[in-house]
């Protein structure tokens, strides 16, 4: 790949960072863990877990346009299963932006989504749902601050309050001002105060 084959104008590197951030918390996944709660309400680990493969495997083939091909989805509910496939997706969905000059618009049942949006959201998508990960783990690793303050105009511009039901819960009062905090508030997560 030469830096030529990158989309002009589409931010390949937020998505490359949530990425990384969300594998290594990915990682810490073990079996034990399945039925941990989550900030997500009335969810598991494990339910988080498919809830996350569901959505990679869908933007994935978005971004690769055409079916991935890094195997079937698992039909284990295994932790450690599931985080194994959330890994593989990740670098496939960052293949489909950097090779081939990345998808096109794209209908999403009878709505158009661009190919910047499709990026941004998933970016925001991905990393949250890391974090969503870490808590349940009780992960003392923090949401990485510059990640977090990249994040925040995304998350304020592509998850404004009318359109947030169902993919992300309402806003809750932020306990601090730095920017984990002040993301993660939006979209209806409590960030512990350190």
């Amino acid at each position: 790949m030469h830096p030529a084959d990158c989309r002009p104008g589409v931010d390949v590197e937020l998505l490359d960072r949530s990425l990384a951030w969300t594998r290594g918390v990915l990682a810490g996944v073990i079996d034990d863990d399945a039925d941990r709660p989550t900030p997500c309400a009335a969810w598991t680990l494990t339910d988080l877990l498919v809830h996350m493969v569901d959505s990679l495997e869908v933007v994935t083939e978005l971004s690769l346009g055409r079916m991935a091909s890094v195997g079937p989805p698992p039909t284990s509910r295994r932790p450690t299963v599931l985080a194994d496939h959330l890994r593989v997706l990740g670098c496939a969905l960052l293949e489909g932006w950097v090779r081939d000059g990345g998808p096109g618009p794209v209908l999403v049942g009878d709505r158009r989504l661009e190919p910047d949006v499709a990026l941004e959201v998933s970016s925001v998508e991905v990393a949250v749902h890391g974090w969503d990960v870490a808590s349940a783990l009780g992960s003392p690793a923090p949401f990485p601050p510059l990640l977090a303050a990249a994040l925040l105009p995304v998350a304020l511009r592509r998850v404004p309050a009318g359109v947030r039901h169902p993919r992300f819960a309402p806003p809750v009062p932020p306990r601090a001002t730095d920017p984990a905090s002040l993301l993660l508030a939006h979209l209806g997560r409590v960030h512990p105060v350190e």
